[in-house]
């Protein structure tokens, strides 16, 4: 198993009086891809700046490749790099910008012409050298930055939403290319977003945090289809966040929806005050009133109220005995469906999640 970049050990940071990190138990190993989500004021940037020694916590231990953060903070500091989602150039050239931090550690010049060079072909960005960095796109600046952090080489790259201002498809190839890039040079990486797409795309294990404290943590797809909260399941995109009711008698567990909708024989058992019921848009199957019911799926009858069109999904809204659900149908099964059409509709009783 590869050594823990990261090893945080029952730590406690404050601002004033308020507390606003609590981690017990938290390690990255080397080479990991890992993101952090949660709602805004979760402790998100809080715990990036605490691992990058720009915020003190007050118990606890840290450690950071092997060795106690305090002990040589500066050391260990010059081994990560961190980009924020604000540019923060200085006034001069790209090329200027991203030689700064090779320049300040005293790299004899030459070497610091190919280092800089390097890291401005690995973003695809040389011919911006010579362009004044106040001057660039929202996606060019963003290139730099990269390029200006992975030009010292670092072994831990901390990215606190960097691409947050830019459309989907500079995104996109900036995570493609981040992620080659982080892989070839075995690289960790702690990558704090609000956008899942982004985090699917990007990393297969994913740290989930509310009010400064990690409350999930596991494979990007399990979190979003097993969110711990209701937070998080919006944060996720949840189809349909349903409060409900619990009920469990004579060994039968059962979950009331909206106007007496109830969902009979309840496979899992039912976690304690639990309020909400969320489905997924994706378990719902479109079904044939010709064929029997399957006895292991429930299943509804429901009137279309819009249609949605999508790149190979859809989303139809659909209205249920007073419940408004989100399905989302392949093409071939949803193009063909009409408004005020009543349909039928199933899914299996163990794909849903309870909070």
């Amino acid at each position: 198993m590869s050594a823990a970049i990261i090893d945080m050990q029952d730590i406690k940071s404050y601002r004033g009086q308020k507390p606003v990190l609590d981690i017990p138990a938290l390690q990255i190993t080397a080479g990991e891809l890992v993101s952090v989500i949660g709602p805004n004021g979760a402790g998100k940037s809080t715990l990036l700046q605490v691992i990058n020694l720009l915020l003190p916590y007050k118990t606890g231990r840290l450690q950071l490749f092997g060795e106690n953060a305090g002990d040589n903070p500066l050391g260990l500091r010059r081994r990560c790099a961190m980009v924020f989602q604000d540019s923060l150039f200085v006034k001069g050239t790209v090329y200027a910008n991203v030689a700064l931090p090779l320049q300040m550690r005293n790299m004899p010049s030459p070497l610091v012409t190919e280092r800089v060079m390097a890291v401005l072909e690995m973003f695809h960005c040389t011919h911006l050298a010579h362009r004044q960095a106040l001057r660039l796109s929202g996606g060019e600046a963003k290139r730099v930055c990269l390029a200006r952090a992975l030009a010292c080489e670092p072994e831990l790259l901390l990215l606190d939403e960097p691409f947050a201002a830019l459309d989907p498809a500079t995104r996109k190839n900036l995570l493609v290319e981040l992620r080659q890039v982080a892989e070839t040079k075995k690289m960790t990486v702690v990558f704090v977003s609000h956008n899942l797409n982004d985090v699917l795309r990007f990393t297969e294990r994913v740290i989930v945090m509310e009010n400064g404290a990690v409350v999930q943590e596991g494979h990007p797809g399990e979190v979003i289809r097993r969110p711990a909260s209701r937070a998080i399941a919006e944060l996720a995109g949840m189809d349909n966040i349903l409060s409900c009711e619990l009920e469990s008698a004579s060994g039968a567990n059962r979950i009331l929806l909206g106007q007496g909708r109830t969902v009979i024989d309840y496979p899992i058992t039912i976690p304690d005050q639990a309020k909400y019921c969320c489905l997924p848009g994706d378990i719902f199957q479109m079904e044939d009133r010709s064929r029997p019911a399957d006895p292991h799926q429930i299943r509804w009858a429901g009137t279309v109220r819009q249609i949605i069109p999508g790149i190979g999904v859809y989303q139809v809204v659909v209205e249920t005995d007073g419940l408004i659900l989100n399905l989302r149908l392949a093409r071939e099964q949803a193009e063909d469906l009409k408004i005020a059409q009543e349909i039928l509709f199933s899914f299996a009783a163990e794909e849903i999640h309870l909070i």
